[in-house]
């Protein structure tokens, strides 16, 4: 099922982004600026408010 591997590789993508995140604490080697960090808040908020209009579409 084509579904289930692109929900996989969500997963995987979703782990890569809580290390970066995680290794860019304040006042760590790679710390992310906070413009960065901003955007980077925007982008996932984005995703989840479409993840959210899948969801709904397979609740119809």
């Amino acid at each position: 099922m084509q579904a289930s591997s692109e929900i996989a590789k969500l997963k995987r993508e979703i782990a890569t982004l809580r290390d970066i995140v995680g290794q860019s604490r304040p006042g760590s080697k790679n710390a992310m600026s906070i413009a960065e960090r901003r955007t980077l808040k925007s982008e996932i908020d984005r995703c989840i408010l479409e993840l959210d209009e899948l969801r709904g579409k397979l609740a119809q």
